[in-house]
Parts: C-alpha cells; structure tokens; sequence
C-alpha cells in the first residue's frame, strides 16, 4: 500500500494553461502531491512556467521528450466565449493545438490525458443535462472545443474528458490565493460580488424566465472541486489504462440569479444595485447537470459548491485584488 502511495506522489503532470484560471488553481491543489510542471505563454506569480506554444511543433516535441510526463492534463485554450474573436484563431488555438499535443504524446508514448472541455456543447432545453444529452454547436469555442473531443477520441489515447458547467470562486492554499480574473469578466458571480463591494451597477438579463422568481437558473462548480475532480481523473487513468469516458463536472446546487444576489446581499451586508434587462436570445431558464456518472467512476462529489461557500471565497479574492490594486474590467451587461 505504501509503495502504491509514494508511486502516486511521484506521478509527473504536465498542465498545459498553467497560468490560467483553473490552471493556476490546479497547479498549487496538485503540487504537494505530484511533480508539476506548467506550461503557459506567460508565468504565475507562484510558480514559473516552461513558454512553449502548442503550435510550434519541433519545440513542443522536444519538450515532451525531456520531461516525458505520465499524465498530461490539457487545459490551454481559447476560452472566451466570444464571436468577435477571429474564427481562425480559435481553430488554431483550439483544434490545431490539441491535434499538435496529440501527436507528440503519441510519437513519445505518453498514454494518459485529461481533457477540458465545456457544457457549451450540449442543446439547453431545459432538462437535466447527461453526457448522452443532445449536442449543438452553437459558439465557435463549442465547436473547436467538440472538435477536439473527436480527435482525442480518434487517438485512442488513455483520456478522461470533463465537461465543466460554470466554474467559479477561488482556491485558497498555504497561504496562496488564486481566482478568476479574465478580460473583460463575463461570469455572473464574480461580477456580482465584486460590484456589490464596489458599489456598482449590475445587470442582470430577464425576469420572465419559468422559475420561482423569474430569473434564470444555473449550475455553479468551485474550482476547488474541478481540481479535486481532476485529481480523481488522475487516480482513474493510473489504474485503467485504456479509457476514454466523458463526464460531466457541475454541482446540481442550482440557484437563480435573484438568489446570488440576496445571498451576496445577506454575507456582505451590501445590498446590490442591479437593473433586469431584456433576457439573451437562446437564453434557456434552467442549466442543471447530472453528475452520476463522475460520482460513479470518480467517487466525486462537489463538497465546496454550496453558494455560500463559493460567495465566501469569491470574496476573499475581491479583498486580494483590492489589496494589490488590480482592477477588473467588466462587458456593460452581465
């Protein structure tokens, strides 16, 4: 049992987007456990990375070579969900990027990966999403990100794919924080919660939604579980060596907006000022997920996904930006 454990402990992971949101937050959950190495366009403020890019072939190759990692955890993408992005970059950064890893995995016989990839795929209609739920492709991150689903699939590589709803919060270890911060922000409850400290104006979309108080329903996931449901990814891949599953990451703790609103209200003691706007086009009421399947072949379940908890430590990371005196930029409405 102990020589099990110290092989576990020894395991090298690579994590590709090692600077971004989950990334970062994976990296410091991982590293007291595995040899973890990032790789990124740019560094983190604890830890460096190794600059290579997916789409340079010969240094991509190379790199895998050296560090022959056991498992690669693929988290490096294009990732706004934005269609004033140029398509093209996104097929690169996506697609052309993943079939590049693909390759050199294989050519180096590296087996084991874990895949990212996104509840954008499925067609929301209102019903509680399962894996073999009906896909439509209605973004280009969709797309690309489903794109490179078939070639993963195509590789016949040892794979986990894990398909996050929304991720949201901040992970807090030995004395290290680290939370969301894109550009512009997009995600419902770090805008909600950061301009309710500040004493901003939200917006909120629709209030004609069929659900118990109008406004739309769903599903939020703290990162601390998307990396405790990565690391269970990990433990599966070591024991079944040839795998290829999708699985669902959410919480099923489904709140409607007005409900985050009142309980950042009841934790903050700051009442938001918000305006309901005229709901999305497409918008559904409801985005709930089924996550039996992650129970069952991960033994996981979403232990920090309560609202409470996710609003508590949405807020410690508003404290520690306001501290370092990082602002955040923000669409008009969210």
């Amino acid at each position: 049992m102990i020589d099990n454990i110290k092989k576990i402990i020894m395991k090298k992971i690579l994590i590709t987007g090692s600077s971004g949101y989950i990334g970062s937050a994976l990296f410091l959950y991982l590293k007291k456990k595995y040899k973890v190495i990032g790789l990124d366009k740019k560094n983190y403020k604890y830890f460096k990375t190794s600059k290579i890019n997916l789409l340079s072939v010969i240094k991509l190759d190379k790199f895998i070579k050296t560090i022959k990692p056991n498992i690669v955890i693929h988290l490096a993408a294009q990732s706004l969900v934005d269609e004033k992005i140029n398509k093209k970059k996104y097929y690169k950064n996506n697609v052309i990027a993943t079939k590049n890893l693909i390759n050199c995995l294989k050519k180096n016989n590296i087996n084991n990966l874990i895949f990212s990839s996104t509840a954008a795929v499925y067609k929301y209609e209102n019903k509680i999403i399962k894996e073999n739920s009906k896909l439509k492709l209605l973004s280009t991150y969709a797309k690309t990100k489903f794109e490179c689903e078939k070639l993963i699939k195509k590789s016949k590589l040892n794979t986990i794919i894990l398909r996050f709803f929304n991720v949201c919060s901040s992970l807090s270890l030995n004395g290290k924080l680290s939370g969301e911060l894109h550009d512009p922000e997009t995600h419902l409850i770090p805008t909600v919660v950061y301009k309710t400290m500040l004493k901003k104006k939200i917006f909120i979309y629709g209030n004609n939604y069929k659900t118990k108080d109008g406004t739309c329903v769903r599903d939020y996931v703290h990162i601390k579980d998307i990396c405790t449901a990565i690391r269970k990814s990990i433990m599966r891949l070591d024991i079944k060596k040839k795998e290829y599953e999708i699985l669902n990451i959410g919480s099923t703790f489904n709140n409607t907006n007005l409900e985050i609103l009142n309980k950042v209200e009841k934790i903050t003691k700051i009442k938001p000022i918000y305006e309901l706007v005229k709901k999305r086009k497409g918008d559904v009421d409801k985005l709930i997920c089924s996550i039996s399947k992650a129970k069952k072949l991960l033994n996981w379940k979403p232990n920090n996904s309560k609202i409470d908890k996710i609003i508590k430590d949405e807020i410690k990371w508003v404290n520690f930006l306001k501290k370092q005196n990082i602002k955040r930029k923000f669409k008009n409405y969210l």
